[in-house]
């Protein structure tokens, strides 16, 4: 997390101490292409669990998150 924080342009323990590591877990989900969009169903709103989350978005992104209230979409960056 220190490394992390530098990266980031904060202080070293910036998110070491904002953010609860005590327990570390895994979760993966994957969502492979459906060729009848109509048919997709994405999951229910949620919070991804602990204090980073690693997403590989394609082109065709469906990433959402929630600002003031509103769900708005995440434009995918190509290259990142």
């Amino acid at each position: 997390m220190g490394l992390l924080s530098e990266g980031l342009g904060l202080d070293t323990d910036r998110l070491k101490n904002s953010v609860c590591f005590d327990a570390r877990m895994m979760i993966g989900h994957y969502y492979p292409r459906c060729p009848q969009t109509d048919l997709t169903v994405g999951i229910a709103s949620h919070t991804d669990p602990g204090g980073l989350t690693v997403l590989l978005q394609d082109h065709i992104g469906g990433l959402q998150i929630k600002h003031q209230g509103e769900w708005m979409d995440v434009k995918p960056v190509h290259g990142t």
